[in-house]
């Protein structure tokens, strides 16, 4: 009986490690404590959002992903301003963002999770001093669809 509790005892703790292992090292493991910060909330826009500003109003959308991506495709009327090319790209746009300091700026990327739009619109907060600036919550093919759904 107590050979049996031992070769228990040694499959469980085996598997704590290959459990405790997969959570530390797994490529796609959950984030433990994604904690979102009250400056990133404040500038968050859901697609549905985003399709009534423009309606409202003029936006200027910023697409911060990649040059191939953007070239592949984007929103109509999207200018590309991404962190590897910034320097260049501000110098192209610099008209284009100086006239957008009365209008709305939706910066969008690939996914909800996508680091480099919430960068691209805090620059243009603190560089440029556009407000307000928002980061889209989402797909931008989300976007995309919620502003024909929009114009119907």
């Amino acid at each position: 009986m107590k050979r049996t509790w031992q070769q228990v005892g040694l499959i469980v703790a085996i598997s704590l490690i290959a459990a405790g292992l997969s959570a530390v090292v797994h490529p796609k493991r959950p984030s433990w404590y994604r904690v979102t910060s009250i400056e990133e909330l404040r500038w968050q826009i859901v697609p549905e959002s985003a399709a009534r500003l423009a309606k409202e109003g003029s936006i200027l959308w910023v697409d911060a992903r990649s040059r191939e991506k953007y070239e592949a495709g984007h929103l109509e009327g999207a200018i590309l301003l991404n962190l590897g090319e910034w320097g260049d790209l501000m110098f192209q746009h610099m008209d284009v963002l100086q006239s957008a300091m009365d209008q709305s700026v939706v910066v969008y990327c690939d996914t909800s999770d996508c680091k480099k739009s919430l960068e691209v619109a805090t620059r243009l907060r603190e560089l440029l001093g556009l407000e307000p600036v928002y980061v889209l919550k989402g797909e931008w093919t989300d976007l995309e669809t919620a502003l024909s759904a929009s114009s119907e």
